[in-house]
């Protein structure tokens, strides 16, 4: 079976590591929390739902905390462009639309940064999909929800830090 690869660009790796350790800090205080609530129930039965409380936000750390580290242990992190004329991950394209005749602007970015960190367009999506592997010049047409647009590129750059 293949890996599974999460596309980030450095930025998004970044703001998920940094949202990791902050995670991390806050889980240990809940861990804490929970060490005192255990102490205090008997003593109080109010002090049951505390502790419920407390126990269901561990168990949302510890989850979202092991997702961020398969992500982070799974990233491809994108670095570099490959090729400046081409879109690929990690770009930012401006595009002509030619059906509502406006310029609209797209970055590339992967799934679950796209998810978790900044709006972007998935290089997942049918947009992404599309875009992918066009240069400046090429017309794109991609299924929408709406129907079917169409796209002019009329410029490729990095997706700015």
């Amino acid at each position: 079976m293949t890996e599974k690869r999460f596309v980030l660009t450095r930025q998004g790796y970044e703001q998920l590591r940094q949202e990791l350790d902050d995670l991390e800090a806050r889980r240990a205080e809940r861990i804490a929390q929970l060490a005192d609530y255990k102490d205090d129930v008997g003593d109080n039965p109010n002090e049951e739902g505390a502790f419920f409380e407390a126990e269901t936000m561990r168990e949302h750390f510890d989850e979202r905390i092991g997702h961020l580290e398969l992500v982070l242990q799974h990233a491809e992190v994108i670095d570099e462009d490959p090729d400046p004329a081409a879109v690929d991950p990690g770009d930012r394209v401006v595009v002509w639309d030619l059906d509502a005749l406006e310029e609209r602007i797209f970055d590339l970015i992967g799934s679950t940064e796209a998810e978790y960190v900044r709006e972007g367009v998935s290089i997942e999506s049918p947009v992404g999909i599309a875009l992918l592997g066009k240069h400046v010049g090429d017309i794109v047409e991609v299924a929408v929800p709406e129907g079917r647009s169409r796209f002019a590129v009329r410029r490729i750059e990095r997706i700015p830090d």
